[in-house]
């Protein structure tokens, strides 16, 4: 998504920070602090994963007038460090993709709404709605908070992009119809199969890098 400073008023300019600092506000009052002190390991993680994430967001294959998609992975990032910590590595890479000139400047809080906080919040809802409701089953865990939650996420934050982008004035309905919105079933597939591939390859090699994942709640036993 990505989007450029051009066009926006400062309605959605403040907007976009108003929300993103109102999540940030958030994430930092009800952060599992203690969960990360002393652990180098888990900083190294979680540093390693946002740098990675930002060459990922700076790689998006544009269609031309501004319209772009990449792959977001905040299934898996949301899985790997729970929302608060998933909100600040999502913040750091896109530190970055603004820096290498990606983004717009002005427009950092919105795409920060769009690419992470919106994401973030319907993957972390699906999971625990599937903690509560659903059988705690190793692949219950990798088909439905990884795949279809990245699927769905992606899907609802890549709508709510068109919006913004038709709302804004950035692109008449025409154009979204055209270059943007026939693009996001496309989209929704392979986000989906990569974060399901994420989460599996994690849950299999690495479990302790997923802190929504228990080896005692969904293995043992099943």
């Amino acid at each position: 998504m990505n989007l450029p400073d051009d066009h926006f008023s400062l309605f959605w300019i403040g907007l976009g920070w108003l929300l993103l600092v109102l999540a940030l506000v958030w994430s930092i009052k009800t952060a599992p602090w203690h969960k990360i002190k002393g652990d180098s390991e888990a900083f190294n993680v979680f540093i390693g994963t946002s740098v990675l994430l930002s060459f990922i967001w700076a790689g998006a294959a544009s269609i031309g007038g501004g319209l772009s998609f990449h792959i977001l992975l905040m299934a898996s990032v949301t899985l790997m460090f729970g929302p608060q910590f998933a909100l600040f590595s999502a913040i750091l890479a896109l530190v970055g993709v603004t820096a290498m000139g990606q983004s717009g400047v002005l427009m950092f809080g919105m795409n920060a709404v769009l690419m992470a906080v919106i994401p973030i919040f319907i993957v972390w809802l699906m999971t625990l709605f599937a903690y509560r409701y659903l059988e705690r089953h190793f692949f219950v865990f990798v088909l439905f908070n990884g795949f279809f939650a990245a699927a769905v996420s992606t899907f609802v934050s890549l709508l709510i992009a068109a919006g913004v982008m038709w709302l804004g004035g950035l692109h008449e309905t025409e154009k979204l119809t055209q270059s943007f919105l026939p693009y996001i079933p496309l989209m929704v597939i392979p986000e989906a199969f990569a974060n399901g591939m994420v989460v599996l390859a994690l849950v299999v090699l690495k479990p302790q890098w997923v802190s929504c994942f228990d080896d005692d709640e969904f293995l043992k036993g099943k």
